[in-house]
């Protein structure tokens, strides 16, 4: 996918750091304290002695804690790269969605993307890594741990930059979802069934995302003609990889489809295809 040397997305919380690497500093070991205490402790006499020894803590604790110098590592330098690519999808996701809303004679409300590692607080509670990617419509952020990717890859053979392109894609669908009204709707109608019929509605929700994700990829090519070979064959790889079978299937060797809750590989590949092939969101109506 061609995306270097273009804009990237301001409407981004990059939270790595603060989630994971250059955190703040914990407390310094006993063996640290018992050698440093006599250095302090004639500085604790005196007011400016205090002073100097408040501030000198204050700095420890309150300064980023950071190791090694010169060049970045190489695994932070690719996580750097991937983050660069995927505020640039983002900014590609504003750009087209802007465009489609105003067509209609609508105004986009943009998402903000929070990148993070490990976890983080979200308006939906916390954020895992293990909990996948997602959307909190209470908040309008779209949450993703660079690290999923490296898991869709070595778990599912999922890779690609544009696989990658893809999952911003179906989760910025939720957000078009919220804007409509569809998530509202669908909450309120899940409180009125039970079981397996919730499902089906989860189901429903998931597999128009994914329409959404093909719409947009249908505008931003002809918007950016940033698709090379290949690509679409690694998001429709990606699709497959993350239905509800494929996933039930290597996790547990066998498939329940009545607890499914985001689709089949066939019925995502699928969705995400008719999206793709017309760019059209009246073509995405999973609910009838």
């Amino acid at each position: 996918m061609k995306w270097r040397d273009r804009e990237q997305s301001r409407n981004v919380e990059d939270r790595r750091n603060s989630s994971g690497r250059g955190g703040r500093r914990s407390l310094p070991s006993i063996g640290t304290l018992m050698l440093i205490l006599p250095l302090i402790k004639p500085l604790l006499k005196s007011k400016i002695g205090l002073a100097v020894v408040g501030l000198g803590a204050a700095a420890y604790f309150l300064m980023p804690s950071f190791t090694g110098g010169g060049s970045k590592p190489a695994n932070q330098q690719a996580d750097d790269t991937q983050a660069a690519f995927i505020k640039t999808v983002h900014a590609d996701a504003e750009k087209v969605w802007s465009d489609i809303f105003r067509q209609a004679g609508l105004r986009y409300e943009e998402p903000v993307l929070v990148l993070y590692r490990g976890r983080t607080r979200s308006g939906c509670g916390v954020a895992k890594s293990e909990m996948g990617p997602f959307y909190c419509p209470s908040d309008h952020k779209v949450y993703i741990d660079l690290a999923f990717f490296n898991e869709m890859k070595q778990e599912f053979g999922a890779s690609g930059d544009f696989a990658e392109a893809y999952v911003l894609a179906h989760e910025i669908g939720h957000h078009i979802q919220n804007l409509e009204g569809t998530l509202d709707k669908v909450e309120y109608q899940k409180r009125r069934v039970s079981g397996g019929e919730e499902n089906k509605l989860q189901v429903k929700t998931e597999l128009q995302a994914d329409c959404y994700a093909g719409v947009w990829a249908n505008h931003a090519q002809k918007k950016f003609h940033m698709l090379e070979q290949g690509d679409l064959e690694e998001a429709l790889r990606a699709a497959f990889a993350i239905g509800d079978d494929n996933i039930q299937k290597k996790a547990q060797g066998y498939v329940v489809p009545h607890s499914f809750t985001h689709g089949s590989s066939k019925q995502r590949v699928e969705w995400f295809a008719r999206g793709l092939k017309s760019g059209d969101l009246r073509d995405c109506q999973t609910f009838k």
